[in-house]
Protein backbone atom coordinates (compact mmCIF):
# COMPACT_ATOMS: atom_id res chain seq x y z
CA UNK A 1 0.00 0.00 0.00
CA UNK A 2 0.92 3.63 -0.49
CA UNK A 3 2.85 5.57 2.59
CA UNK A 4 0.47 8.46 2.10
CA UNK A 5 -2.49 6.04 2.64
CA UNK A 6 -1.44 4.97 6.24
CA UNK A 7 -0.53 8.32 6.84
CA UNK A 8 -4.06 9.56 5.84
CA UNK A 9 -7.43 9.84 7.52
CA UNK A 10 -10.22 8.36 5.52
CA UNK A 11 -13.20 10.58 4.92
CA UNK A 12 -16.59 8.79 6.06
CA UNK A 13 -18.45 8.32 2.64
CA UNK A 14 -15.37 6.70 0.99
CA UNK A 15 -13.49 5.19 3.79
CA UNK A 16 -15.82 1.26 2.70
CA UNK A 17 -15.54 1.62 -0.90
CA UNK A 18 -11.43 2.87 -1.24
CA UNK A 19 -9.70 0.32 -2.77
CA UNK A 20 -11.01 -2.92 -0.89
CA UNK A 21 -8.50 -5.42 -2.36
CA UNK A 22 -5.46 -3.93 -0.94
CA UNK A 23 -7.66 -3.32 2.29
CA UNK A 24 -7.60 -7.07 2.45
CA UNK A 25 -4.51 -7.68 1.86
CA UNK A 26 -3.41 -5.25 4.63
CA UNK A 27 -5.75 -6.93 6.98
CA UNK A 28 -4.00 -10.23 6.17
CA UNK A 29 -0.44 -9.19 6.59
CA UNK A 30 -2.06 -7.24 10.20
CA UNK A 31 -3.52 -11.05 10.85
CA UNK A 32 -0.33 -12.66 10.11
CA UNK A 33 2.03 -10.14 12.07
CA UNK A 34 -0.38 -10.41 15.25
CA UNK A 35 -0.35 -13.96 14.66
CA UNK A 36 3.31 -14.22 16.59
CA UNK A 37 1.88 -12.40 19.68
CA UNK A 38 1.39 -15.86 21.41
CA UNK A 39 4.60 -17.34 20.18
CA UNK A 40 6.83 -14.05 21.64
CA UNK A 41 4.70 -14.64 24.65
CA UNK A 42 5.55 -18.16 25.26
CA UNK A 43 9.01 -16.99 24.50
CA UNK A 44 8.82 -14.48 26.92
CA UNK A 45 7.39 -16.51 30.02
CA UNK A 46 6.14 -12.94 31.97
CA UNK A 47 2.88 -12.59 33.76
CA UNK A 48 0.06 -11.19 30.72
CA UNK A 49 0.08 -7.66 31.74
CA UNK A 50 3.67 -7.64 32.05
CA UNK A 51 4.12 -8.56 28.46
CA UNK A 52 1.10 -6.43 28.08
CA UNK A 53 2.22 -3.48 29.30
CA UNK A 54 6.31 -3.72 27.42
CA UNK A 55 4.49 -4.50 24.04
CA UNK A 56 2.52 -1.11 24.10
CA UNK A 57 5.37 0.62 25.57
CA UNK A 58 7.50 -0.58 23.01
CA UNK A 59 5.30 0.65 19.82
CA UNK A 60 4.70 3.72 21.73
CA UNK A 61 8.64 4.59 21.46
CA UNK A 62 9.16 2.67 17.83
CA UNK A 63 6.54 5.04 16.63
CA UNK A 64 7.12 8.22 18.23
CA UNK A 65 8.89 9.72 15.80
CA UNK A 66 7.40 8.41 12.42
CA UNK A 67 4.22 9.65 14.61
CA UNK A 68 6.21 13.50 15.83
CA UNK A 69 7.17 14.05 11.75
CA UNK A 70 3.70 12.60 10.72
CA UNK A 71 1.69 16.03 13.11
CA UNK A 72 4.37 18.53 11.86
CA UNK A 73 3.56 17.86 8.33
CA UNK A 74 -0.12 17.55 8.39
CA UNK A 75 -1.46 18.78 12.10
CA UNK A 76 -3.40 16.15 14.59
CA UNK A 77 -7.19 17.12 14.09
CA UNK A 78 -7.79 17.51 18.00
CA UNK A 79 -11.42 17.11 18.05
CA UNK A 80 -10.57 13.46 16.98
CA UNK A 81 -7.59 12.69 19.87
CA UNK A 82 -10.58 11.64 22.38
CA UNK A 83 -10.81 8.55 20.17
CA UNK A 84 -7.41 7.89 20.06
CA UNK A 85 -7.54 7.72 23.24
CA UNK A 86 -10.53 5.83 24.17
CA UNK A 87 -9.37 3.06 21.24
CA UNK A 88 -6.28 3.02 24.10
CA UNK A 89 -8.51 2.35 26.60
CA UNK A 90 -10.78 -0.38 24.90
CA UNK A 91 -7.63 -2.09 23.83
CA UNK A 92 -5.96 -1.91 27.23
CA UNK A 93 -8.96 -3.27 29.05
CA UNK A 94 -9.15 -6.14 26.69
CA UNK A 95 -5.43 -6.74 27.08
CA UNK A 96 -5.56 -6.48 31.10
CA UNK A 97 -8.65 -8.78 31.36
CA UNK A 98 -7.63 -11.24 29.08
CA UNK A 99 -4.09 -11.97 30.44
CA UNK A 100 -6.07 -11.95 33.58
CA UNK A 101 -8.57 -14.39 32.87
CA UNK A 102 -5.92 -16.82 31.35
CA UNK A 103 -4.13 -17.21 35.64
CA UNK A 104 -7.81 -18.13 36.26
CA UNK A 105 -9.05 -20.78 33.71
CA UNK A 106 -7.65 -22.56 30.96
CA UNK A 107 -6.18 -21.36 27.91
CA UNK A 108 -8.58 -22.94 25.67
CA UNK A 109 -11.73 -21.50 27.38
CA UNK A 110 -10.39 -17.56 27.77
CA UNK A 111 -9.36 -18.07 23.91
CA UNK A 112 -13.01 -18.90 23.03
CA UNK A 113 -14.34 -16.16 25.06
CA UNK A 114 -12.42 -13.63 23.62
CA UNK A 115 -13.11 -14.39 20.43
CA UNK A 116 -16.87 -14.07 21.02
CA UNK A 117 -15.92 -10.60 19.99
CA UNK A 118 -17.33 -10.36 16.07
CA UNK A 119 -20.96 -11.15 17.74
CA UNK A 120 -20.48 -7.78 19.70
CA UNK A 121 -19.55 -6.05 16.58
CA UNK A 122 -21.96 -7.35 14.67
CA UNK A 123 -24.31 -6.51 16.79
CA UNK A 124 -22.91 -3.00 17.20
CA UNK A 125 -22.40 -2.26 13.33
CA UNK A 126 -25.90 -2.98 13.13
CA UNK A 127 -26.89 -0.48 16.00
CA UNK A 128 -24.47 2.09 15.45
CA UNK A 129 -23.44 2.14 11.63
CA UNK A 130 -26.94 0.98 10.59
CA UNK A 131 -24.92 -1.74 8.80
CA UNK A 132 -27.64 -4.38 7.24
CA UNK A 133 -25.94 -7.79 8.02
CA UNK A 134 -28.45 -10.53 6.02
CA UNK A 135 -28.26 -14.75 6.73
CA UNK A 136 -25.32 -15.16 4.78
CA UNK A 137 -23.30 -13.63 7.18
CA UNK A 138 -24.83 -14.44 10.41
CA UNK A 139 -24.09 -18.02 9.29
CA UNK A 140 -20.79 -17.43 8.50
CA UNK A 141 -20.19 -16.22 11.82
CA UNK A 142 -21.59 -18.91 13.86
CA UNK A 143 -19.41 -21.06 11.74
CA UNK A 144 -16.14 -19.32 12.08
CA UNK A 145 -17.12 -19.46 15.88
CA UNK A 146 -17.49 -22.86 16.16
CA UNK A 147 -14.37 -23.64 14.24
CA UNK A 148 -12.45 -21.30 16.90
CA UNK A 149 -14.06 -23.32 19.80
CA UNK A 150 -12.81 -26.44 18.30
CA UNK A 151 -9.50 -24.94 17.53
CA UNK A 152 -9.35 -23.74 20.58
CA UNK A 153 -10.05 -27.47 21.94
CA UNK A 154 -13.49 -26.65 23.77
CA UNK A 155 -15.29 -30.04 24.04
CA UNK A 156 -18.79 -29.28 24.32
CA UNK A 157 -20.00 -32.82 25.23
CA UNK A 158 -18.30 -32.27 28.26
CA UNK A 159 -20.50 -29.17 28.92
CA UNK A 160 -18.98 -25.88 29.39
CA UNK A 161 -18.11 -24.63 32.90
CA UNK A 162 -18.31 -20.73 33.77
CA UNK A 163 -15.71 -19.91 36.30
CA UNK A 164 -14.70 -16.31 37.30
CA UNK A 165 -12.10 -16.32 34.75
CA UNK A 166 -14.45 -17.00 31.91
CA UNK A 167 -16.43 -14.59 32.36
CA UNK A 168 -14.13 -12.46 32.80
CA UNK A 169 -12.59 -13.47 29.19
CA UNK A 170 -16.39 -12.64 27.78
CA UNK A 171 -16.93 -9.16 29.44
CA UNK A 172 -13.29 -8.71 28.24
CA UNK A 173 -14.19 -9.67 24.34
CA UNK A 174 -16.83 -6.94 24.46
CA UNK A 175 -13.89 -4.49 24.81
CA UNK A 176 -12.07 -5.85 21.73
CA UNK A 177 -15.38 -5.23 19.92
CA UNK A 178 -15.40 -2.16 21.42
CA UNK A 179 -11.98 -1.13 20.14
CA UNK A 180 -12.89 -2.37 16.69
CA UNK A 181 -15.60 -0.26 16.50
CA UNK A 182 -14.13 2.55 17.79
CA UNK A 183 -11.42 2.13 14.95
CA UNK A 184 -14.01 2.21 12.28
CA UNK A 185 -15.20 6.00 13.24
CA UNK A 186 -11.45 7.26 14.66
CA UNK A 187 -10.20 6.15 10.92
CA UNK A 188 -12.50 8.91 9.49
CA UNK A 189 -10.48 11.73 10.87
CA UNK A 190 -6.80 10.11 12.15
CA UNK A 191 -4.62 8.48 10.12
CA UNK A 192 -3.48 4.50 10.82
CA UNK A 193 -0.20 5.98 12.32
CA UNK A 194 -1.80 8.78 14.55
CA UNK A 195 -4.56 6.58 15.69
CA UNK A 196 -2.33 3.73 16.42
CA UNK A 197 0.31 5.58 18.55
CA UNK A 198 -2.45 7.40 20.28
CA UNK A 199 -3.88 4.05 21.38
CA UNK A 200 -0.26 2.47 22.23
CA UNK A 201 0.84 5.35 24.56
CA UNK A 202 -2.74 5.45 26.36
CA UNK A 203 -2.40 1.26 26.69
CA UNK A 204 0.88 1.95 27.84
CA UNK A 205 -0.36 3.82 30.39
CA UNK A 206 -3.38 2.14 31.82
CA UNK A 207 -1.50 -1.50 31.48
CA UNK A 208 1.67 0.11 33.22
CA UNK A 209 -0.70 1.13 36.05
CA UNK A 210 -2.44 -2.13 36.18
CA UNK A 211 0.95 -4.13 36.85
CA UNK A 212 1.93 -1.75 39.57
CA UNK A 213 -1.22 -2.02 41.46
CA UNK A 214 -0.82 -5.91 40.98
CA UNK A 215 2.39 -5.68 42.31
CA UNK A 216 3.72 -7.39 39.08
CA UNK A 217 7.45 -6.75 38.18
CA UNK A 218 8.41 -4.62 35.23
CA UNK A 219 12.15 -4.82 35.45
CA UNK A 220 14.45 -7.63 35.84
CA UNK A 221 14.24 -9.96 33.46
CA UNK A 222 16.21 -12.50 31.24
CA UNK A 223 17.39 -10.74 27.70
CA UNK A 224 15.98 -13.71 25.68
CA UNK A 225 12.57 -12.16 27.82
CA UNK A 226 13.07 -8.68 26.25
CA UNK A 227 14.54 -9.11 23.27
CA UNK A 228 11.03 -11.29 22.68
CA UNK A 229 8.62 -8.85 24.14
CA UNK A 230 10.56 -5.79 21.88
CA UNK A 231 9.72 -8.22 18.72
CA UNK A 232 6.03 -8.41 20.04
CA UNK A 233 6.31 -4.85 20.34
CA UNK A 234 7.61 -4.21 16.86
CA UNK A 235 6.24 -6.46 14.90
CA UNK A 236 2.36 -7.56 16.25
CA UNK A 237 1.69 -4.37 17.44
CA UNK A 238 3.46 -1.76 15.56
CA UNK A 239 3.57 -3.59 12.52
CA UNK A 240 0.56 -5.95 12.49
CA UNK A 241 -2.15 -2.72 14.16
CA UNK A 242 -0.87 -0.13 11.97
CA UNK A 243 -1.59 -2.30 8.51
CA UNK A 244 -5.06 -3.39 10.15
CA UNK A 245 -6.31 0.20 11.16
CA UNK A 246 -5.63 0.95 7.92
CA UNK A 247 -7.92 -1.58 6.85
CA UNK A 248 -10.25 -0.91 9.20
CA UNK A 249 -10.26 2.70 7.92
CA UNK A 250 -12.01 0.88 4.52
CA UNK A 251 -13.72 -2.07 5.13
CA UNK A 252 -16.84 -2.53 7.62
CA UNK A 253 -15.52 -3.62 11.12
CA UNK A 254 -18.26 -6.53 10.72
CA UNK A 255 -16.45 -8.09 7.77
CA UNK A 256 -12.93 -7.01 8.99
CA UNK A 257 -13.20 -9.07 12.31
CA UNK A 258 -14.56 -12.53 11.34
CA UNK A 259 -10.96 -12.22 9.12
CA UNK A 260 -9.37 -11.70 12.29
CA UNK A 261 -10.50 -15.03 13.35
CA UNK A 262 -7.65 -16.67 11.59
CA UNK A 263 -5.40 -15.79 14.13
CA UNK A 264 -5.55 -18.93 16.19
CA UNK A 265 -5.12 -20.68 12.85
CA UNK A 266 -2.22 -18.80 11.98
CA UNK A 267 -1.08 -19.21 15.17
CA UNK A 268 -1.27 -22.98 15.29
CA UNK A 269 0.43 -23.65 12.11
CA UNK A 270 3.75 -20.99 13.48
CA UNK A 271 3.82 -23.09 16.79
CA UNK A 272 4.79 -26.15 14.68
CA UNK A 273 8.06 -25.37 14.07
CA UNK A 274 8.62 -22.71 16.79
CA UNK A 275 7.12 -24.21 19.42
CA UNK A 276 7.65 -27.78 18.58
CA UNK A 277 3.50 -27.87 18.92
CA UNK A 278 1.95 -30.05 15.80
CA UNK A 279 -1.33 -29.60 14.57
CA UNK A 280 -4.38 -31.92 16.40
CA UNK A 281 -6.67 -33.35 13.89
CA UNK A 282 -9.13 -31.12 15.55
CA UNK A 283 -7.29 -28.23 15.02
CA UNK A 284 -6.80 -28.82 11.41
CA UNK A 285 -11.11 -29.15 10.88
CA UNK A 286 -11.81 -26.35 12.91
CA UNK A 287 -9.12 -24.31 10.91
CA UNK A 288 -11.32 -24.93 8.17
CA UNK A 289 -14.47 -23.97 9.79
CA UNK A 290 -13.04 -21.11 10.65
CA UNK A 291 -11.88 -19.90 7.17
CA UNK A 292 -15.65 -21.49 5.63
CA UNK A 293 -17.05 -19.29 7.72
CA UNK A 294 -14.36 -16.27 7.09
CA UNK A 295 -15.49 -16.68 3.13
CA UNK A 296 -19.75 -16.58 3.85
CA UNK A 297 -19.16 -13.73 5.68
CA UNK A 298 -16.95 -11.85 2.76
CA UNK A 299 -19.25 -12.82 0.10
CA UNK A 300 -22.28 -11.86 1.71
CA UNK A 301 -24.12 -10.30 -1.55
CA UNK A 302 -26.14 -7.38 -1.67
CA UNK A 303 -29.26 -9.04 -1.35
CA UNK A 304 -28.13 -10.42 1.85
CA UNK A 305 -27.39 -6.89 3.10
CA UNK A 306 -31.22 -5.87 3.09
CA UNK A 307 -33.10 -6.09 6.59
CA UNK A 308 -34.70 -9.36 6.69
Amino acid sequence: MATSEVLTPVPARTRLAARPAMAYLALGAGVLCISFTAIFTKWAGVPGPVASTLRMSVATVVLMIPFVLHIRRTGLPRAAVPWGVMGGLWFAINLGMLSTALLMTSAANATLMDNTAPIWVGLGALVIFREKLGKRYWTGLVLALVGAAVVSGVRMAAGLSLNAGDVLAFVGATFYAGYLLNTQHARQELSSLAYLWLVAATASIALLAFSLVRHLPILGYSSRTYLSLIAMGVISQSGGWLVINYALGHLPASSAVVVLLAQPVLTGLLSIPLLGEPLAIRQVFGGVLLLTGIALCLRRGSSDQIAK
